[in-house]
């Protein structure tokens, strides 16, 4: 009979936080109408959060766009994309030409876009991580080739011309994305 009534005590005092934790948010919610029009809308914290926190991105919220490093066309030679414009530096570089793209000294990984429609940020670094190599062979006018850099940028080239000899270069439009 006693560990009846102490169980019954026990979950009468449970109940009862509860119920003062449930006043207690309610009174903060109540606070919160009284706020200026420069305060945090109500239902957020307008503490810091601790830190090593992260604040949830809301649901309907869409993704920040990828911001552009560098776009514009290019007559294929040799060039780096971690620079803007990109340009030949040394020895690593990505060349193209005759079909083939080839990253020398890991200036990049490329992929071919495989899938219909032109690739985004998102798409190309996808495809690179999936497939991504140093040569690429048989591209052609139309196709699409993804990349990363060595430095992280994603980049997309949109062959618009792709000479008949392996010696003879390629031509294409480039977006390069910030890291």
């Amino acid at each position: 009979m006693a560990e009846a009534k102490k169980a019954g005590c026990i979950a009468g005092a449970v109940a009862l936080m509860g119920a003062i934790g449930a006043l207690l948010t309610g009174i903060a919610d109540f606070g919160g109408l009284f706020k200026s029009a420069g305060d945090s809308p109500p239902g957020s914290s307008s503490s810091p959060a601790a830190p090593g926190a992260t604040q949830p991105q809301a649901a309907n919220t869409p993704a920040a766009p990828a911001t552009v490093y560098y776009q514009g066309h290019l007559e294929f030679g040799r060039f780096n994309f971690d620079l803007k414009p990109p340009k030949r530096t040394g020895d690593t570089y990505v060349w193209g030409g005759g079909g083939v793209f080839e990253s020398y000294h890991d200036a990049a990984k490329l992929a071919v876009w495989t899938s219909s429609g032109t690739p985004d940020r998102a798409a190309c670094a996808s495809a690179v991580d999936e497939q991504g190599k140093t040569y690429i062979s048989g591209t052609e006018k139309g196709n699409h080739v993804c990349g990363r850099t060595a430095e992280g940028r994603v980049f997309r080239l949109d062959v618009t011309g792709v000479a008949e000899t392996s010696d003879g270069g390629a031509t294409g439009d480039v977006t390069v994305w910030d890291k």
